[in-house]
Order: C-alpha cells, then structure tokens, then sequence
C-alpha cells in the first residue's frame, strides 16, 4: 500500500513538472500549443515512475521464477516484495514446527488404572476438536475401553474440555485452568507435570469432581528440517518470535531447543494477534508462520501472513501407519487381558455413529473457516524451508533492484532537465522521441538485468 501511495505521488509531481515546463516554454518561448505538448510528453516521460514500477513488477518476477519449481501460493503478489523489508518472524509451535504426529508418552494415575484414566479423558474429549483429543479419542477407541456419554460437554480454547460424565464434572487440561476452577492437585502430580513438561512433553491433567486424578501426557516432536530452516533465518539477522498456547514451560523448552529467545506461551488466537500489534507498535515489520486454520487472526493481523501446512490432519491411513512406529504406549495399550498383543479386528464403535461423526464434522467447519482467509504466501508441503528458499530468492532480487533503482534515478536526473530545456545539451528541450527511446532503453535493461541468472 505504501507503494501505492509513493507511485501515486511520484506521478503527481510528474504531471506538475511537466505541466510547468510546457507552461514556461510556451510563455516564454512564444511556442506552439502542439510544441509545449510535446514538451509536456517529454518532461512527463522523463520524470514519470514507470521505471520504479517496472523494477519492482520485475523483483517480483523474479522470485517467482526462482520458485517455479515449488507449490508456493501467492495471492497478493506485492507480497514478494514486501517480505524483503521483515525484520521479525513469529511462528506457532504446533503443526508448524512440531511434526504434527501427536500422540499419548506417558500416562500418570492417581488411585485408578491407566485404561480408566485414559477412558475417562476419552470420554470428556470425544466430541473436541483440538489435536489432543482426537488422540487421546483415536487411543482409547483402539484400545477397546468403555467410553461414557457425557452432556453438558464445553471446549475453552487454549485451556481445555469440561464434560458431565455420571453427572459429575469431568475436566481435562491445563493446570492453571483446574487450579481456577479450585480442583485439588497432589505435589506428586505437578511435580510429575514439570517433569514432563521440561522434557517437552505437554501433561494434561484429569479431574473428576473437585480432585486431580492423573496426568496424560501428549507429545509432538519438533522437526529436524524446521530446526535447520530457524537457524538458516537467524543467520540472517531476522529476529524470531515463538506465539504458542502451550504453557510456559514447554514452550520455554522448545524456545531453548529452537534458540528462540522471544517466547510467549498460554495465548489464544486472539492473544497471538494482540501479542503482533505490540511487536509492530515498537517498529517491527512482522511475518507470521501458521497454520492457515488455527492462526487466522495472527495471519491476519501481521504485516504478511504465511500459511504453513499443517501437518495435524492427515489421511487416517497415513496417521495410523505412523502411531504404530512412534507411539511409545500403543503396544501397552492394545495389549488384551493375558498381556499379550490383541489380535487384530475390527472394534466395534462404543459410542453411536453419530456421536463418532463429529471428526467428519469438525473438516467440514475447517473447510469452511479456510474459505474465509487466504494467507498472503502459502507455502508447499516442504515447509519452512521454503521459507529460506523464498528470502534467499528475495535476496538476490534485491541486489538486481538497487542496481535498477539507482539506473532509474540516473535516468530521471539527466533527462527530465534536459526534456525540460534546463541543461544546454540541446538547441532547446530534448525531443520527447528522445525521451521515449531513453525511456525503452532503460526499461529494456531493466528487464534483462533482473531476469538474468
């Protein structure tokens, strides 16, 4: 839009200069009105801020071509441009830089089993929609336990589910939320919870009436090539901002695993946004890195937002394939009564279809809620090193636009005084044929300039 704005100017001063110029000689020169036109064509030619349009139509180009073998998406082509000017990146942790493989690490019971627990958390989650209750769901339907029906079912964005089970109140989710709600948490468990967390898993506690009674504990490992791609950025002075839900001190752990010193965690969609206009009150040009369905007020809200695809949808072939090689308890899981491995067959839902429906459901509202916002870059199925690739692309752009920038301004402060009769070069104003032909040359080597490898 500053752009925009700029060009418009510059066309404006343009039209006036050229306008004084023709008034001038035709005053002073006692000229024809055909001759201080063609002044007028001459001077505006000179002065006029194709060249700069040019140039920057041309950077765009440029990175497109360079990424002409990638599936990068952009819908708002200025975009490429404007990217070359972000001092500060934030990213979102999960499905972003974790592997979006979620799935049960560990399970801490207090006064019941671990299937109970694990049914329990099951039953309160089996109507969310947050990653973590479509595994702890997934688990426990595969592992055959009893999941009750529940009414009176609520999903706190960032916080966790509520749920009457057997009219008592079932919580699962964050410690500082149960802790509002005045729910009882042995020592043993927190100190179990910091445990886990440190290591970087994420420990969702489990409540039934007023008393904590155990931990599940999920976890997303973060990807190798995200780790590569943070510290490409970093390497060059780009400043990187983490915005996650999770608490403080997994997100303080991933931070350290990352060496990302700006972390912000416990924040809602909402809060992310928020956290992105203080970030740019204090000067930053910010991108955001997130998931076009979770992270659209961020997305929005940034200077440009980059849509990563999320990796926690997937095909229920593909996502079933990988929990049978990462999931550290799935074997303990589907162990039968004798403790050995259950044969394999078809578990018959426990509960009715169209309760088991709400995952069909919950793609139709994603589907839906992706129709309404489209980020300015989407990136392909590689992920954030795409994003290097893209800088690196912008990069080299860049050198090729200064050099067309300072042509475009030696273009401009020979021949708009020379068109205007001010240097003494010529019997009088430069022809505007002259002026043309100057004009296509430097456009002309414009374009050779920034497509050339």
């Amino acid at each position: 839009m500053k752009k925009m704005f700029s060009s418009f100017f510059h066309f404006i001063a343009s039209v006036i200069l050229a306008a004084g110029a023709a008034g001038y000689w035709y005053i002073a020169g006692d000229i024809t009105v055909e001759a201080a036109s063609e002044i007028f064509l001459g001077v505006f030619l000179a002065a006029s801020p194709l060249p700069f349009i040019v140039s920057r139509m041309l950077i765009a180009l440029r990175i497109k071509r360079r990424l002409r073998d990638s599936a990068i998406v952009c819908s708002r082509m200025g975009a490429l441009t404007e990217l070359l000017h972000v001092d500060t990146i934030a990213f979102n942790r999960n499905g972003t830089l974790t592997e979006g493989n979620v799935f049960i690490s560990a399970l801490v019971p207090e006064g019941m089993t671990q299937g109970s627990l694990l049914a329990l958390a099951a039953s309160a989650e089996r109507e969310a929609t947050h990653p973590y209750a479509h595994a702890l769901y997934d688990t426990a339907v595969q592992r055959g336990l009893h999941l009750q029906r529940h009414s009176a079912a609520h999903e706190t964005e960032s916080f966790g589910v509520e749920a009457l089970i057997a009219r008592t109140p079932v919580r699962v989710g964050k410690k500082e939320w149960l802790q509002e709600e005045n729910i009882e948490i042995s020592a043993s468990l927190l100190t179990r919870a910091d445990q886990l967390a440190t290591s970087g898993q994420t420990p969702l506690f489990v409540s039934s009436s007023k008393y904590a009674r155990g931990i599940i504990a999920v976890r997303d490992d973060l990807r190798m090539e995200a780790k590569r791609a943070l510290n490409a950025l970093r390497q060059r002075g780009l400043s990187l901002v983490l915005l996650t839900g999770e608490t403080k001190r997994l997100a303080n752990a991933t931070g350290k695993e990352l060496h990302i010193a700006d972390v912000r965690s416990d924040l809602t969609e909402m809060d992310k946004a928020r956290e992105i206009r203080l970030l740019q009150s204090r000067g930053a040009i910010v991108a955001m890195v997130g998931d076009p369905i979770a992270d659209q007020a961020a997305l929005r809200t940034a200077d440009i937002g980059i849509g990563c695809p999320s990796t926690l949808v997937k095909p229920p072939a593909e996502a079933a394939a990988e929990e049978t090689e990462t999931d550290p308890l799935r074997a303990e899981l589907l162990k039968g009564p004798d403790g050995t491995a259950a044969a394999a067959e078809v578990v018959e839902p426990l509960i009715p279809p169209e309760d088991a429906a709400y995952f069909e459901a919950q793609t139709r509202r994603n589907q839906g809620k992706i129709e309404n916002y489209v980020p300015d870059i989407a990136l392909d199925s590689v992920g954030l090193p795409r994003l290097v690739t893209l800088l690196d692309a912008g990069e080299a752009a860049r050198v090729r636009a200064r050099q067309n920038t300072w042509l475009t301004a030696l273009f401009i402060a020979l021949c708009t005084p020379t068109a205007a009769g001010v240097l003494p070069l010529f019997d009088g104003p430069l022809p505007y044929p002259w002026v043309a032909g100057a004009l296509a040359a430097v456009v002309g080597i414009q374009t050779v300039n920034a497509l050339r490898k």
